[in-house]
């Protein structure tokens, strides 16, 4: 199969979007995307980063795949995770303390914490366009959510913590053992036996 129909296939499987580290991974020549830029096939979004005509624009992956350490969380991640019908006006990420943007994403409210913990619940969920991105677990929001509780709006807080007992994929092991390493593990355990009570 020649590059253009391999890049083609691509396209059709991944909803329109191609990159160029894929294109390197298959040991496609990257000049490739930039013909199919000049013929007005693919335009380019970011550095690396090509959408088709019949691509649907996904703001969760295009943002991911430029601040690759920006984990979605909060109520985005549970946007994501399916655990709410709200969507979210503004994403929520989280990235930990050293790392710096280059210039603040419009629309993105960004959360610090520390190296140790900022990789602790992270799994993969779907954008709605079925494109792959790392957020944070339910467990480890509700743990955020705990953690910082003063902050929350209180509203999505109690309906947080009641959905959570509902939730059909809750892992409590997970959340005891998320909340003792980011050192809440009391308020948890004093909150879970008020809810299962």
């Amino acid at each position: 199969m020649d590059y253009k129909k391999q890049i083609e296939q691509h396209l059709e499987n991944s909803g329109g979007i191609i990159t160029a580290s894929y294109c390197r991974s298959k040991k496609i020549p990257t000049v490739y995307l930039s013909r199919l830029v000049r013929e007005g096939d693919l335009q380019r979004v970011a550095e690396g980063l090509y959408i088709s005509e019949e691509g649907m624009y996904d703001d969760y992956y295009y943002f991911q795949y430029r601040f690759k350490k920006a984990v979605f969380s909060y109520e985005t991640a549970l946007h994501l995770l399916g655990a709410t019908d709200k969507i979210p006006q503004d994403m929520d990420v989280t990235v930990y303390y050293s790392y710096k943007f280059n210039k603040a994403p419009f629309g993105v409210n960004i959360h610090y914490v520390n190296k140790e913990i900022h990789g602790l619940g992270v799994v993969e969920a779907r954008t709605m366009f079925n494109n792959p991105v790392r957020v944070y677990s339910y467990e480890r929001t509700l743990c955020d959510f705990i953690a910082h509780e003063d902050k929350m709006d209180r509203e999505v807080y109690v309906k947080l913590i009641r959905s959570y007992s509902k939730y059909a994929k809750r892992d409590i092991q997970a959340l005891y053992e998320i909340a003792t390493r980011m050192g809440i593990d009391k308020e948890v355990k004093a909150l879970m036996e008020v809810v299962y009570e």
